[in-house]
Parts: C-alpha cells; sequence; structure tokens
C-alpha cells in the first residue's frame, strides 16, 4: 500500500519535490500547501509538470493535514520564517505524520541543533510517534553520506576535502535566495546570511561534525572565513543591474581543526557569471561537487549533475528534492525521534520501468 504524503512548497526544490512524490511508485500524494494565494486551487499537476492528479492546493496546512498523511515532505523555505517553519514541524509531527524536509540544515545533525529547538521537535514526535529528518545535497549527501562512504576506500586517511562550484546564473534562483540570502549586488563589505559566520556553523557545523563522529574524530574547534567577489563591471542579471564593485559571487571555507590541522573542511564557490574569478577553484565542465580523501591511497572524485530539459542547476535541485522524498519509506518506519542520515537504512531509488 502506498504511503500517504501532503507536500509543502512549490519553489525551485519543492516543484521537483512534488513530481518526485507524485512519481514515486510507493507514495500517493494526498495534500498540497502553498503560499501564494494565486497558487490555491489549482490541481498539484501544474506546479509538477504531471498529469491532472486531483489534489488542490490549498494554504492551509490544518485541511492538508486532515487527510493524516503517513508523511509531510516539507519543502518551504525557512528564510525570514524560521520560527513559523519550527512550529509547523512541531503541529505536523505531534499529529502523527511524519516529516522530511531540506529547509533547515541544521537539523541534519540533531547533536549540533539547539537543545531547546531538538527538545521541541523530540516532544513532537513522542507525542505523535513520529520521525522527523533533514537532509538536502549540501548541507546533506555530498557532504555528510558520501564522504563517509567514500573514506572506506583508504588505508590511511589525512584529511578530507569537500567542495561544491556553482554558476547562479540569472534567472536560475528566486530573488530571495540570489539577493537576500546570497547578497547579489549589495556593497562589497556586506555579510549577507550564506557567509554569516553563525549561519555557517549552524548549517554546516554540523555535518563535518557528523563526519569526525563517524570516523572516531573529535575537532578542537570548527574555523570558518568567506571572501566575497567583486563585480568586475556593471551587468544585468535577474531583473537587476549588479553595479561595479558590489557582490558578483562568494567562496566560504569551514573546516574541522585537530592538532592546528584542518582534518575536514567544505569550501563553496558561488559565481553569478562562469568567467569571474578565473583563479578560484573551479569544475573540470559544469557545476561540480568534489571530494578529496588525503592519504593513501589518494582519492579525488568530481561528481557532475544535470536534468533532464533542464539545467545544471535544475539537476542540483532534483538531487536536493528526491534525496528527502526517497527517504520517506525509511522515515516512517523509523523509531519516533529526530533522525540523522546514519540512524536509517540506504536511501535508495526506483529504477524506471
Amino acid at each position: 500500500m502506498a504511503l500517504r504524503v501532503a507536500h509543502v512548497g512549490t519553489g525551485f526544490v519543492g516543484s521537483q519535490a512534488l513530481r518526485g512524490v507524485i512519481e514515486h511508485p510507493d507514495l500517493e500524494l494526498v495534500g498540497l500547501v502553498v503560499s501564494a494565494p494565486e497558487k490555491v486551487g489549482k490541481d498539484a499537476a501544474r506546479f509538477a509538470g504531471t498529469p491532472h492528479t486531483g489534489v488542490a492546493a490549498t494554504d492551509d496546512l490544518a485541511a492538508a493535514l486532515a487527510a493524516r498523511p503517513d508523511a509531510v515532505s516539507y519543502f518551504a523555505t525557512t528564510h525570514g520564517r524560521l520560527k513559523v517553519a519550527l512550529q509547523d514541524f512541531c503541529t505536523i509531527l505531534a499529529g502523527g505524520s511524519s516529516l522530511v524536509t531540506t529547509s533547515v540544515g541544521a537539523l541534519i545533525h540533531p547533536g549540533s541543533t539547539r537543545p531547546d529547538v531538538l527538545a521541541r521537535l523530540e516532544g513532537a514526535c513522542a507525542e505523535g510517534g513520529s520521525t522527523c529528518f533533514s537532509t538536502g545535497i549540501d548541507p546533506g549527501f555530498f557532504s555528510d553520506y558520501l564522504p563517509v562512504v567514500l573514506s572506506g576506500c583508504a588505508r590511511r586517511i589525512d584529511a578530507i576535502r569537500i567542495y561544491e562550484m556553482a554558476v547562479y546564473e540569472s534567472g536560475a534562483q528566486s530573488d530571495s535566495v540570489a539577493f537576500e540570502q546570497m547578497g547579489f549586488g549589495a556593497p562589497i563589505d556586506a555579510v549577507p546570511p550564506i557567509v554569516h559566520p553563525d549561519g555557517l556553523r549552524a548549517g554546516w557545523g554540523g555535518v563535518l561534525t557528523m563526519i569526525a563522529e563517524q570516523l572516531g574524530l573529535a575537532y578542537d574547534e570548527i574555523v570558518v572565513g568567506h571572501e566575497m567577489l567583486p563585480a568586475p563591471e556593471s551587468f544585468a542579471y535577474q531583473g537587476r543591474t549588479i553595479e561595479q564593485g558590489t557582490i558578483a559571487g562568494m567562496r566560504f571555507h569551514v573546516a574541522g581543526v585537530v592538532d592546528g590541522t584542518e582534518k575536514v573542511s567544505l569550501s563553496h564557490v558561488t559565481r553569478t557569471r562562469a568567467d569571474l574569478a578565473p583563479d578560484w577553484p573551479r569544475p573540470l565542465r559544469n557545476d561540480a561537487y568534489r571530494i578529496v580523501i588525503e592519504g593513501d591511497p589518494r582519492l579525488d572524485c568530481e561528481f557532475e549533475f544535470a536534468s533532464a530539459g533542464g539545467t545544471h542547476l535544475d539537476g542540483g535541485f532534483g538531487i536536493t528534492a528526491m534525496r528527502a522524498v526517497n527517504a520517506i519509506p525509511a522515515v516512517v518506519a523509523a523509531e519516533p525521534g529526530v533522525k540523522s542520515v546514519f540512524d536509517l537504512p540506504v536511501i535508495i531509488g526506483r529504477l524506471h520501468r
């Protein structure tokens, strides 16, 4: 019998997750929650690019939960509404529905979550007999599970290096991501949320800690840093202008340090145009993740992604979405509580028939 799923969010990642739920042979869409008034009442197919589903969008979470879903796939943004989202999580979990999400990276490693937040969520899970699981692409699969799996190929590990290298082309991100979170077009000395030290530690410190736990390592400290890229000239970007000298890209670095040496590190390099910052790390071809296991033997793996009929960024959105959607059966079957990827069996997809 298919698991009943209510879905929240129809943005760049949410729409791909919605399609994933609709097309998954083990899942049945029973509810859709949106935030924009113009989306209310429309069939879910309008946002997923699938045949008619018979499930109409609502802006009322309670109405979707009235269908008593086994799980909720939650992809609404938490930017500027984190407290609202956490209350949604508690409502969902306390009502008996398990939850998968990519909206809160700080939950990927429950042990790094703020104690009061974790206590609320654990209490809701206990009340509803439900399970909460947060994942994604990075933070997520490429920065928690995969590096640990690849470490099993080494006789000696000296360090683990993880890289994300991406071009956020004009029109490929929401304005919220491009201008509010990334800070494109802002003064070069601005510190947008994506690189704020507290945000880096909350969003990525947990995945580095999770790797350390799996490898039996304890850090002395986690260090963070960033550099913003000034636009060499003014250019049009997503309906606005990125003025010369304002932010046109960024790179950040988060690392777990032992005895003064970075043992596990994670770096992001993001450009608004592929030609910018030629001296910064870049992939062999398209956007990619790179994982390097320094040691003996040395392992250097670069992973590209794409989407049928879409862009390389669409491929990244799809991986982010499907990592959570494909986890739903395992999450529903798990014991109640807030779980990490290492608390679950291997998350698998389904061969196309």
